[in-house]
């Protein structure tokens, strides 16, 4: 029995219907951007997000720590405030009320990126980074300090920085 024949514009209203249907389909966050440092574009992790304050009220995303320092530091416009995640219970604090894990092996901002070789497939060394070592802050001493126990690092109790 042959099919019956329908007309092109039919078939062609059911193609759109169909591509439109699949792309309803399509889960909201596999099309998401993650959320990028506003000072060096690297993924910003929820974990250490951090941000930054400058004197003109601008406020920016960072990556983490270190690279708010970087920018307090060295950058053109004055930071005001810095405020950071703790990093192991979420939620923003002051920097200068953080107690702050430095050089741990916990490396957030490097978390994604693969090793950069010299075409032959040798690693590179990383001479600098930006954000290393890494700076990762807690909410209070005893998180911090086991922390430090499982992942090495030098604590840096709450103060001005």
């Amino acid at each position: 029995m042959a099919l019956p024949r329908r007309p092109a514009a039919v078939v062609a209203a059911a193609l759109m219907l169909a591509v439109t249907l699949a792309a309803a389909l399509v889960p909201a966050g596999c099309a998401r951007r993650p959320d990028l440092c506003g000072l060096c574009q690297r993924e910003i992790h929820a974990e250490v997000r951090t941000v930054v304050e400058f004197a003109d009220g601008r406020r920016v995303a960072a990556c983490c720590p270190r690279c708010a320092l970087h920018v307090a530091k060295d950058g053109g416009a004055a930071a005001r405030t810095i405020e950071v995640t703790d990093y192991a219970g979420g939620g923003m604090l002051p920097l200068d009320a953080a107690w702050l894990v430095d050089g741990s092996d916990e490396t957030p901002c490097l978390r994604h990126h693969a090793p950069v070789t010299a075409g032959e497939g040798a690693p590179l060394h990383t001479c600098y980074d930006r954000c290393m070592p890494s700076l990762i802050a807690f909410r209070d001493a005893a998180t911090a300090r086991a922390f430090v126990a499982d992942h090495g690092g030098t604590l840096q109790p709450p103060g001005p920085r």
